[in-house]
């Protein structure tokens, strides 16, 4: 997932069957700053970022300056999510969790099985305990017990066919999973019974976030829809564009949503689910991840780095950035 997504589909292919079954830690790289990021958090006034060969950067001062953070692994990491004021997770390749006791200060192997031949895509945890990883194959791993344990359950649309899953959130008492292939499953007690919800179309969805009292679904070709909560209706929101949306992010008022993808693409949806303005880099550089903290909207890219954002400018202005 070296392009949150489909750069990670094309890792699946090659070198985990000659994969160390011991970790190597990240190095520590001048231009550690010029990776190329899977995911971006806020937490506790600080940004992380994580992204290729095992890369861990944070800031305190809104993206001025970034700091390295001490990797245990040098594989690419693909997502982050804290559950507490202290506790946090990031997944990668070869199977690997990293938890957080320190609010992101320093990192440790929870697991790290690169003979499993298997990559994690993404992690969320909806409470201090309850956390979920999602994989390749169908995976979708859960803990109860913050990371004492996990549980895998496989999801697939077909009995023959585990989808990739790439998403998941709570909505209302249950969660949805959003997967490749048309991939959607609901669960109404959020962790097991998970049923295959009918896709309005037969690509990938990349993403799923809140928004108000419904939610999104994201993919290929600017494949956008909101989903009511109770009757999971489907309801396709006009893009206007054919670009792959890879990340999105509730802006810090709750009343914007902010969707990227390829192509320097920025959507914003108000918080009814109208598009309220299109906008893509003059670079076309494909975002990869997005973030907010107060006004400042914080993109990572293909072209290595992580740029910042002022909302109300992007707003204003209608230009992407260089």
């Amino acid at each position: 997932m070296m392009l949150r997504v489909i750069l990670c589909l094309s890792l699946l292919m090659g070198g985990s069957a000659f994969a160390e079954t011991v970790a190597r830690p990240a190095l520590e790289l001048p231009l550690s700053t010029k990776a190329i990021f899977l995911d971006l958090e806020v937490h506790d006034e600080k940004i992380f970022a994580v992204g290729e060969r095992g890369i861990i950067l944070s800031s305190s001062d809104s993206g001025t300056s970034w700091s390295q953070i001490k990797s245990p692994v040098d594989v690419t990491l693909t997502g982050i999510s804290f559950s507490s004021e202290t506790d946090g997770w990031i997944v990668g390749h070869e199977s690997t969790i990293l938890q957080t006791k320190d609010a992101g200060e320093t990192w440790t192997i929870n697991r790290y099985k690169p003979e499993e031949e298997r990559f994690y895509m993404s992690v969320h945890f909806v409470s201090p305990t309850l956390g979920y990883v999602l994989g390749t194959d169908g995976e979708l791993w859960v803990t109860e017990d913050a990371g004492a344990s996990w549980d895998m359950t496989l999801l697939s649309v077909e009995d023959w066919y585990q989808n990739h899953l790439f998403a998941i959130e709570k909505i209302a008492e249950g969660s949805l999973v959003v997967a490749e292939r048309g991939g959607v499953f609901y669960s109404k007690d959020s962790l097991t019974d998970w049923q295959v919800v009918p896709s309005p179309y037969e690509g990938s969805f990349f993403g799923v976030n809140k928004l108000a009292n419904r939610f999104v679904a994201f993919g290929m070709s600017g494949n956008l829809y909101l989903v009511d909560s109770d009757s999971l209706e489907w309801e396709k929101i006009d893009t206007k564009t054919d670009q792959f949306l890879l990340d999105s992010v509730v802006s810090s008022d709750a009343k914007k949503l902010l969707v990227v993808g390829r192509g320097g693409i920025v959507l914003v949806l108000s918080d009814s689910g109208q598009l309220v303005k299109k906008i893509e880099s003059k670079s076309r550089v494909d975002y990869t991840a997005v973030a907010v903290q107060d006004d400042n909207a914080y993109l990572s890219s293909m072209s290595g780095g992580i740029e910042r954002i002022s909302i109300n400018e992007l707003m204003e202005s209608g230009q992407g950035s260089e």
